[in-house]
């Protein structure tokens, strides 16, 4: 991989997890688990401002924009939903929706860790050492976010 499609994969991805902490946000709102809800916004803004870091970093460095790739919106909020109201939602829909969207958000974030290593390694391989290091800090990021997400 060249490096420019390296940074192009990360800062897509990065964009994806805008959009997952945006929905994750969404849904707990909905079911009126403002606390969850709260964590996601936060988890938001900490993903927006690494992408804007990622992207600052790829243009100073490397003098050129960056393409990111089609970010489609993750299917996480059941279609259903969308015609009740949050008073319509019993106690089991609530745990059962709860369980399902702190599996996925583990998903979400074991996934970004490989990816990241992944291009990690990437970076060191081709003798882009400096890169890799920067990229070794969002790897941390994620790391202490798996950890409290489990």
């Amino acid at each position: 991989m060249t490096v420019d499609e390296i940074f192009s994969k990360l800062a897509t991805h990065m964009i994806e997890g805008v959009m997952t902490h945006d929905r994750l946000a969404q849904a707990y709102d909905f079911l009126g688990l403002c606390g969850f809800s709260k964590c996601h916004l936060y988890h938001q803004m900490s993903e927006m401002k690494g992408y804007e870091c990622l992207m600052h970093y790829y243009s100073t460095h490397y003098h050129k924009l960056l393409t990111i790739g089609d970010t489609p919106a993750p299917d996480l909020i059941p279609a259903t939903w969308y015609k009740y109201t949050t008073m319509a939602v019993d106690t089991n829909t609530k745990r059962q929706a709860t369980k399902t969207m702190m599996e996925a958000w583990v998903k979400w974030e074991q996934d970004t860790k490989k990816l990241y290593q992944e291009m990690y390694t990437e970076l060191h391989n081709i003798g882009e050492i400096a890169a890799a290091d920067k990229i070794k800090c969002y790897i941390c990021d994620v790391d202490e976010e798996l950890k409290h997400a489990e």
